[in-house]
């Protein structure tokens, strides 16, 4: 059908001309006249009689009207003929035109409805947000109340990414040896103060938490740091938890049994991830009976993946996809379910790269403890190395952090707290532990135990003398963090003392190290009762001299290493440094 004003034009042609078609059908084609010229008699219509014509007879009908309605019947279809060519021509178009019309009737009404489920998600994304944010103010309260300080009292809200500066070189330590000695340029501040103390309740309470832990940081920013303390407050508080540890080089970890450290080998993936199945097991069993909560609160089952940027770097090469598949899939189960069973992991990175801990799902952090550490060191040279860059990332991740007020908040506290962490040398620290906080973090003392050594590669002296500069020591309450004292008694006596100290982990202090509180005499002596005890040579050389092989100390530990070999013949010069 036509939907133009060529319609009622055709419709009243084709009308018409079926009418005369009908009407000259229909009539009688009789009309004709006799009539005579000359001797000849000739019968016509009678309109067509010549007027000279002699009458004979003459009957009326209607063939004229009959040719007439013939005619217009015919011109009538011809006309509509014509305008139907026109019109089919021009519909075509006419229909793609009702194809765009309805098409953009159909935008239209899918705008109106975006525009309204657009509206409705961001009224209800208001109302949620306020929510969300009672609910942390609720959590935040009981948090502040349940370490003893007011609420009102809290440091300002802070938080962080950073680019991996190398992995050729995994240590992420500290190294007091490129640290200048620099005298504090910052007054007195009461905010600093609180950021202090702020660092070092995030400290210790990781080792009460039930989640997993993700800590991310560039190279040496202290990270190390924090795990050993972690493992020192882990191993004091619940000596019955089982901790397995996955890392990319040898070192000790405080507490852990050599049989549950695992050196990553990128030839042999499956086999370097044992300690992941194995703890993955755990959790199982742990899920396949009734428990809760208490059950397991006091034997905690925990898996350290240091330097877990090389290692997983490694796992997600094409050639160990499925593996990788498989192993995410297990730190996944132990992220978001081993809470429950106080089975968890604690990453050691370089970067924040959340997808490395096998949780993709954008509530992560609901489901691990973020922390990132950050700190530009100034080398003896005046050279910068580092970064906070871990941090600011985090601070602009809103997954992490929802509210756009509280990133704001702690960006601008972390603009005030560089400074200070520069001047001071002391990294930042950021948590997302209940709401996120900044710290400055303090000096942290790493404990040199009897099968341990200190995993940032300075000496249990350095160690301890760094700890008394800071004026901070970060340890649990209970915890003797102060280097023995001279021993009391006979001089038999005193060395008993120290060598049951140091064999049974209590006494940090190296034998031949200038701070001993023995003389040269009975260092000696004890020298010799250690070495009687056949330890191994990388161990006793510790003990005697807190050295390891490898690194900035080799030449001193092959120095120690003649040192011992003339102690054990009976030769009395020790002097290894």
């Amino acid at each position: 059908m036509l939907s133009n004003i060529n319609q009622p034009i055709v419709a009243g042609l084709l009308g018409a001309s079926f009418a005369g078609i009908v009407g000259a059908t229909a009539l009688q084609f009789n009309d004709r006249i006799e009539y005579r010229i000359g001797n000849r008699i000739e019968s016509q219509p009678a309109w067509l009689v010549p007027p000279k014509a002699e009458f004979r007879s003459l009957e009326r009908g209607y063939g004229g009207i009959k040719i007439l309605l013939a005619l217009l019947a015919t011109g009538g279809m011809t006309t509509a003929m014509l305008i139907a060519r026109s019109e089919g021509k021009k519909e075509p178009m006419r229909q793609r035109i009702i194809a765009y019309q309805q098409k953009a009737q159909e935008f239209n009404y899918a705008a109106e409805s975006a525009y309204q489920m657009s509206t409705t998600a961001t009224r209800y994304k208001k109302l949620a947000e306020a929510d969300e944010r009672a609910f942390e103010d609720e959590l935040e309260t009981a948090y502040c109340e349940s370490l003893g300080i007011s609420p009102q009292e809290q440091q300002a809200l802070l938080t962080g990414t950073a680019t991996l500066e190398s992995v050729a070189n995994p240590s992420d330590k500290v190294e007091a040896s490129t640290v200048p000695t620099i005298k504090p340029a910052i007054e007195p501040n009461s905010n600093l103060e609180l950021a202090r103390q702020t660092a070092s309740k995030v400290l210790n309470s990781l080792a009460a938490i039930n989640t997993s832990i993700f800590l991310a940081g560039p190279t040496r920013t202290g990270k190390s740091r924090t795990l050993h303390k972690w493992l020192r407050d882990t191993g004091t508080r619940f000596p019955e938890a089982e901790i397995y540890v996955i890392a990319q080089k040898y070192e000790d970890f405080p507490g852990v049994p050599r049989h549950q450290i695992a050196i990553f080998d990128p030839l042999f993936p499956e086999e370097s991830m044992k300690f992941l199945d194995e703890v993955y097991e755990k959790l199982q069993r742990r899920k396949s009976q009734p428990a809760t909560e208490e059950t397991y609160r006091n034997r905690p089952i925990k898996l350290i993946l240091e330097d877990w940027f090389a290692t997983h770097q490694c796992l997600v090469q094409k050639r160990n996809a499925q593996l990788w598949e498989d192993k995410a899939s297990k730190l996944g189960s132990i992220a978001t379910v081993g809470g429950q069973y106080n089975v968890g992991y604690f990453i050691c990175t370089q970067t924040f790269n959340l997808a490395s801990s096998g949780v993709a799902d954008s509530n992560i952090r609901l489901n691990l403890a973020l922390i990132a550490q950050g700190l530009v060191r100034t080398t003896s040279n005046d050279e910068e190395q580092g970064s906070y860059g871990v941090i600011e990332q985090l601070l602009n991740n809103q997954k992490v952090i929802a509210s756009k007020e509280t990133r704001d908040k702690l960006t601008a506290n972390l603009k005030q707290l560089i400074p200070v962490s520069m001047t001071e040398q002391t990294p930042i620290i950021l948590s997302t532990i209940g709401n996120p906080v900044l710290g400055l973090m303090p000096k942290i003392e790493i404990r040199i135990e009897s099968n341990q050594a200190s995993s940032d590669g300075v000496s249990g002296r350095e160690s301890v003398e760094q700890s008394e500069q800071s004026g901070t020591p970060l340890d649990s309450p209970g915890t003797d963090t102060q280097k023995p004292g001279i021993p009391y008694g006979t001089r038999a006596e005193r060395i008993s003392t120290m060598f049951s100290g140091i064999m049974g982990g209590t006494v940090e202090t190296a034998v031949f190290a200038t701070d001993s509180p023995l003389e040269q005499d009975e260092k000696m002596e004890l020298a010799k009762l250690i070495i009687a005890q056949d330890l191994g040579i990388e161990r006793t050389i510790w003990i005697l001299w807190n050295i390891r092989r490898g690194g900035r100390n080799h030449d001193r530990y092959t120095d120690a290493r003649e040192a011992l070999e003339r102690l054990t013949k009976g030769e009395d010069n020790p002097n290894a440094q």
